[in-house]
């Protein structure tokens, strides 16, 4: 630990008190760097958080740890023991239709009719006429050819992603999608085959108390002003000013929406502008308690269109903990834009429409639901649109000026798992401590 002059009047402030606001707190502890977290919830770890319905947990939208960095994997299994998982997820294309993931190897189970024009349109496509236009579409299209990539990703982009893939530009792809042969989109259609395809192997979840567990640690922070939303960031004068008054500091660190933030600090109309082009989805979650042990895998997608939600997961199949004996759970996401404003109607709306085709797919019965929740999150994942790296760039650079730092998957707005923005912080700590050495 670093040893610095006048370290207890340096101050700190950082705003959220998810997974990436804990843990540059965490290290700046540890660093003797006075630092306080303000948080507009009354409980900290964001997205992060467990919760229980009926003594059945659930996390908010499926969480795995992917973790490979040694550092970042001690931590969480210093936080709590886990369990190691080698899940198969697995698709619902249509009716009582599945394949396992990735779909484009596995193309068994569909008609003999629809995998000759998948066949087909893979031999005619044309990478380069495709490419040359840089959205997700075109990407799509040149990899996979136009039938496939009409009837699997790009329908399930607009479920996903809340947009059409044309909307999307392709740097968040990286490994996340597959690109295929000939040999093996051949065998994948006519022989009844499984190739791992998963982008991770190493996934890890905790045993007891839900993804929450792994913040175990982090979460003891007494440097949290909970219930305190920000009414307006001067950045020109170093404060911040809060329903529970104002707060000076010398270095502000965020992990709040970066849009929330920009509106909140600047009246530069090209800021702001850019700000409220920033787009992300909403997510609804049906939470299922169930009276009985349902069979299906770890998580699976859905591409019908009829059916709202794009993934479901069954938190018991990821810990055994997580539901008491002899019964199970599960959890379908749906994702919209969200900016779009949503009703308790719109909410039941949703929840039947998740019952009702998990019948009709023969997954459960009525009967088996013992109770029901529905929560809803405004910030969910981030929308890489064609104008992302324009607006987001332009306000992380205004601000970077002043002195600002951001972190997390919303302060950066970007696709960042939790080993990520807990890596981030630390570093971010680290470098704090640095300056104030210098």
């Amino acid at each position: 630990i670093l040893k610095m002059k006048n370290k207890q009047n340096y101050s700190v402030i950082i705003l959220g008190a998810g997974i990436s606001g804990l843990t540059v707190s965490y290290f700046l502890n540890r660093f003797k760097i006075r630092n306080t977290i303000i948080e507009k919830e009354k409980f900290s770890g964001g997205l992060l958080n467990s919760f229980k319905v009926k003594n059945y947990i659930f996390d908010n939208f499926i969480h795995i740890s992917h973790a490979k960095n040694y550092t970042a994997k001690s931590f969480f299994r210093k936080s709590a023991s886990y369990y190691k998982l080698n899940p198969k997820p697995n698709n619902l294309y249509k009716k009582n239709l599945w394949l396992d993931h990735s779909p484009q190897f596995h193309l068994h189970p569909l008609k003999f009719i629809e995998k000759i024009k998948i066949i087909l349109s893979y031999l005619i496509r044309k990478r380069s006429k495709f490419f040359r236009l840089k959205n997700y579409e075109n990407w799509l299209r040149g990899v996979y050819g136009s039938y496939f990539a009409k009837n699997f990703p790009m329908r399930y982009t607009k479920k996903y992603w809340a947009t059409e893939s044309k909307n999307l530009n392709t740097s968040w792809i990286k490994f996340r999608m597959q690109e295929i042969n000939f040999k093996d989109l051949i065998l994948g259609c006519f022989f009844k085959i499984y190739k791992d395809t998963y982008y991770s192997s190493d996934m890890k979840y905790p045993k007891n108390g839900g993804y929450e567990s792994f913040l175990r640690i982090l979460k003891k922070n007494k440097k949290i002003i909970y219930n305190s939303k920000i009414q307006k960031i001067d950045y020109l004068n170093k404060e911040i000013y809060t329903n529970n008054g104002k707060l000076k500091y010398d270095i502000l660190i965020s992990t709040i929406p970066l849009p929330e933030f920009a509106l909140l600090s600047s009246n530069n109309v090209k800021i702001k502008k850019s700000a409220k082009k920033l787009r992300c989805t909403a997510g609804i979650m049906v939470s299922l308690v169930l009276n009985k042990i349902i069979k299906t895998r770890s998580w699976f997608y859905i591409y019908d269109k009829n059916f709202k939600a794009a993934r479901i997961y069954s938190p018991t199949k990821l810990s055994k903990n997580n539901s008491p004996k002899k019964t199970s759970s599960l959890q379908a996401e749906i994702f919209f834009d969200n900016k779009k404003k949503i009703s308790k109607e719109f909410l039941n709306k949703m929840k039947q429409n998740t019952i009702e085709n998990l019948v009709k797919n023969k997954i459960l019965k009525k009967n088996d639901i013992k109770a029901i929740d529905v929560r809803y999150k405004k910030y969910a994942n981030v929308i890489f649109d064609k104008n992302y790296d324009y607006n987001r760039n332009l306000i992380l650079n205004f601000f970077k000026k002043y002195n600002i730092q951001f972190l997390g998957r919303f302060g950066l707005w970007a696709y960042l798992w939790s080993d990520q923005c807990f890596l981030a912080g630390k570093a971010m700590a680290k470098s704090v401590a640095k300056e104030k050495l210098n």
